[in-house]
């Protein structure tokens, strides 16, 4: 398949149907469509610019993809979104950067909107929002979703400025970091200018970092937001931060494919607001976030043993 010419051809609103495979290049949305991956789908940019740019006033759907190698010269190394609404689904960002300005994973522009759904981002890395960059107006809608070892100078996991808006809901942000100058932030860094304020709300969340260091949660002095962090677990030394958030190791499994699992000892089992959780809802693995009853924080539900069909 010519992922390229297809997406050329198709008309608004269609749904672009991608076999398994790699495709290698990188690739214009200019139009509301939907592109759905059948099967394993890896978008490869090889480091000639974004994977995804997105720019058109309509709604596009991607899901089910794995976007690597992108580089861009200025902002959004796995999906530059321009203009526009996304909602991006099921998908793993990984291995992209922008180096120049940010958003190594994601970059949300203007007023554009996103709504990112059981996504991974890894590895990703940008001078601000290693992961994801929300700018000027845009605005984010985060959940069920994963953001480890993202790397950046200001806002190692997630950075939301100007006016921009950001909501987290049940996601895992796990050993982010940031280095440089002025290094702040290493799981989100927010801040705005003189005549616009950026707002951030994170809930249900585990926020992890080995070690303390430079702010977790980094507001701007001189030109701060509005953070909002309630229901979430966070590190030891970070208590005192937020509402009804409970304070202390994660309790990763660390080991096998999915190390940022929690443990059965982990404070996040169990400690969510069933309420908080529509039915149905399922987390970054696809298992059902609700069960016995109870819900966990983080992107990831607790299976004892592992599997899926066992209840706490």
């Amino acid at each position: 398949m010519d992922l390229a010419q297809a997406l050329s051809d198709a008309k608004p609103n269609d749904t672009v149907q991608v076999p398994a495979g790699r495709y290698c290049g990188t690739f214009t949305i200019d139009k509301p469509l939907t592109l759905l991956a059948r099967g394993q789908v890896v978008l490869d940019a090889q480091h000639a610019g974004p994977v995804l740019t997105i720019a058109t006033e309509g709604l596009v759907r991607v899901s089910g993809c794995t976007l690597v190698g992108g580089a861009a010269r200025e902002a959004g190394g796995g999906v530059a979104l321009l203009k526009g609404r996304l909602e991006l689904s099921d998908s793993v960002v990984r291995f992209n950067k922008a180096p120049a300005y940010g958003g190594g994973g994601l970059f949300v522009a203007g007023s554009a909107q996103a709504l990112v759904t059981r996504c991974r981002f890894e590895a990703n890395t940008g001078r601000q929002g290693g992961a994801i960059l929300v700018d000027d107006e845009g605005g984010l809608r985060l959940e069920h979703s994963a953001l480890l070892q993202n790397a950046a100078t200001d806002g190692g996991g997630l950075r939301v400025k100007e006016g921009a808006r950001a909501d987290v809901f049940a996601c895992t942000l796990a050993d982010n970091k940031v280095v440089g100058e002025p290094a702040v932030g290493s799981a989100v860094s927010l801040g705005g200018s003189t005549t616009r304020a950026p707002t951030v709300t994170l809930s249900h969340c585990v926020i992890s970092e080995r070690a303390a260091g430079p702010a977790l949660l980094h507001n701007g002095p001189k030109c701060p937001g509005t953070l909002v962090v309630t229901r979430s677990l966070l590190p030891e030394w970070a208590n005192g931060l937020g509402t009804d958030c409970v304070f202390g190791p994660a309790g990763f499994t660390l080991s096998g494919t999915e190390p940022y699992q929690v443990g059965e000892a982990s404070p996040a089992v169990g400690a969510g607001d069933v309420s908080a959780f529509e039915a149905g809802a399922k987390d970054v693995l696809g298992r059902p976030r609700l069960r016995g009853g109870k819900v966990d924080l983080g992107a990831f539900a607790f299976v004892a043993g592992g599997s899926s069909a066992l209840p706490y």
